[in-house]
């Protein structure tokens, strides 16, 4: 509807208003491009001799967003002489504007408003997705579609007013990034009420926005989960409405990372999350494009989060709850038997082999780091269940190199061992490229390492332990870098913090947002515990000071 209202953020044509800048303030902010890491002025992102070589994405990227009004670059470009094309549907200032109905663009200013669009597409294929490219599923959905779809166009300004204001704490565009925020809203909030009655490009429009936008609840407010949202597009996409095979697994995918999120930040009882998406059936033989925020192994975060939820809930009984009765022993017991059973499940997870997998066409991110991101995860899942039941590692039937120790030696070696694995993740991140995607989920892992990463005398790694033997006979290990005496444990302690450091450092600085700093918070707040002497994990931590937030 063209109410005549003129965004408050924005002026024509397509220039970001001085409204809520400082005056002080006379350069041009950062605009984020196709590749990351890579910084444009937007005055040069708007100019025609820019970026348009990399605006049209390859027919790889619609391995997922396939159909449903998802073409290819022909509505990226303009043809020469069609000027009706050029005025059809340009999204000027606001979704208040009609695009129908816009006034008619000179071919000029018609590449200047595709120039705008590809650096909203970049700040969305960068935090959104662990690469970026002409293959970005995430950045081909955006340009394709930019012209007809209002309600994306305002999920672009949303995110980012919202990157905008992370990475500056005195930004002044707050105000601006709250009516963005209201106009999604607001349009998802009319689009919903006839989603089954719209056309499929229509439901794949407001489906990708619902996913997006409440995955990243926590950005904007930290107490703010996305839990509507989640169950909303969880609905849409077991219901189907008109969703093709390939466009619902790109879907479940999505809510598998956004369920393993949420069971770090929830409690089950409040929760109406407690079982993870299915995810639709695929063939082991068949290649595959790596998913934005799964990667290669959607399995492994699946399992991740089931440990999550396992571990937090077991934690939540003996913090808040009486443990001696019937009901928490009957409890105790089912959490064992669980367990177990998850520890098998990672421990028999197989990845798809490396030339199955198609490569994303990010020159940051190889398939390589998707599958060491892959490894990471796994053995995280593994770490977690190790730290919260340590008689796990006493059973044999239920271990497997480099885990594997004598029954004998294990009760005396299991926080010793978790450490080793601790430093095998960390290695297993340290293959991976510094510039590489797969940062945006990776800071997960981090607090789930740092847990392990004590001072404490007692956690130091005996120079004729089992597990040391073991771990330093594996090629891959971190631990053969180090010796294995007290001081030499300690060093490689005191390495791997500073590693983990270094690595929230790069993530922050793709990340710019709280969730971030709460988690360093936590990490750091754990540290200092424990190297004053108490026993205490992060989960712990997580639970008494009710941190619910997506970590993200």
């Amino acid at each position: 509807m063209n109410r005549g209202i003129l965004c408050p953020g924005y002026q024509r044509p397509l220039r970001w208003s001085q409204k809520y800048e400082k005056s002080a303030q006379g350069t041009s902010s950062p605009c984020v491009l196709a590749t990351p890491n890579t910084s444009t002025p937007v005055s040069q992102c708007l100019s025609p001799s820019g970026c348009l070589g990399q605006l049209a994405p390859s027919r790889t990227a619609y391995a997922f967003l396939e159909g449903n009004g998802y073409e290819t670059s022909k509505e990226l470009t303009q043809p020469s002489g069609a000027t009706e094309q050029a005025a059809e549907t340009v999204p000027l200032a606001c979704p208040s504007v009609n695009l129908r109905t816009a006034e008619r663009l000179s071919p000029l200013a018609f590449r200047e408003s595709v120039h705008f669009v590809q650096c909203y597409s970049g700040v969305l294929a960068r935090v959104l997705s662990i690469y970026d490219g002409l293959s970005s599923p995430i950045r081909a959905a955006a340009l394709s579609t930019w012209r007809r779809s209002s309600l994306l166009f305002s999920a672009f300004k949303f995110f980012v007013g919202l990157y905008r204001a992370g990475s500056d704490s005195n930004s002044p565009l707050r105000l601006a990034v709250d009516e963005a925020r209201l106009e999604i809203l607001n349009q998802l909030s009319a689009n919903l009420s006839s989603v089954t009655d719209q056309v499929p490009a229509q439901n794949l429009d407001v489906l990708l926005v619902i996913n997006m936008f409440g995955l990243s609840s926590s950005w904007y407010d930290l107490s703010d989960l996305g839990l509507e949202h989640y169950t909303v597009a969880a609905t849409v996409v077991r219901e189907g409405h008109v969703i093709t095979p390939r466009n619902r697994r790109f879907f479940e995918e999505f809510l598998v990372y956004w369920w393993m999120m949420l069971s770090f930040a929830c409690s089950p009882d409040s929760c109406r999350t407690s079982k993870p998406p299915t995810l639709s059936h695929r063939s082991s033989t068949e290649p595959r494009m790596p998913h934005p925020l799964t990667g290669v192994s959607p399995e492994s975060q699946v399992l991740l989060g089931m440990v999550a939820r396992l571990v937090l809930s077991q934690r939540r009984m003996v913090l808040e709850q009486d443990t001696t009765t019937a009901d928490a022993v009957q409890r105790s017991l089912a959490n064992v038997e669980m367990a177990r059973h998850l520890e098998h499940e990672l421990l028999s997870l197989q990845l798809p082999p490396a030339d199955l997998i198609l490569d994303p066409g990010d020159p940051h991110t190889s398939v390589l780091d998707l599958l060491n991101i892959a490894r990471a995860y796994r053995e995280s899942g593994l770490l977690l269940l190790y730290h919260a039941h340590p008689d796990l590692l006493t059973d044999q039937t239920h271990c497997s190199a480099p885990l594997h120790a004598t029954k004998s030696a294990a009760n005396a070696l299991e926080p010793r061992r978790c450490l080793s694995l601790a430093f095998d993740i960390l290695h297993l991140l340290g293959q991976i490229s510094p510039t590489s995607g797969t940062r945006t989920i990776e800071a997960i892992l981090l607090v789930i390492v740092s847990g392990e990463l004590s001072l404490r005398a007692d956690f130091a790694l005996a120079p004729t332990d089992h597990a040391t033997i073991i771990a330093i006979s594996e090629p891959h290990s971190h631990a053969t870098h180090h010796d294995n005496s007290e001081a030499g444990i300690r060093q490689a302690v005191l390495q791997a913090r500073a590693d983990v450091i270094a690595r929230f450092d790069r993530i922050q600085a793709i990340l710019p947002f709280n969730t971030i700093r709460r988690m360093m918070s936590l990490v750091f707040e754990t540290w200092r515990l424990m190297d004053s002497g108490f026993n205490v994990s992060w989960v712990d931590l997580l639970i008494r000071n009710k941190w619910e937030f997506l970590m993200i």
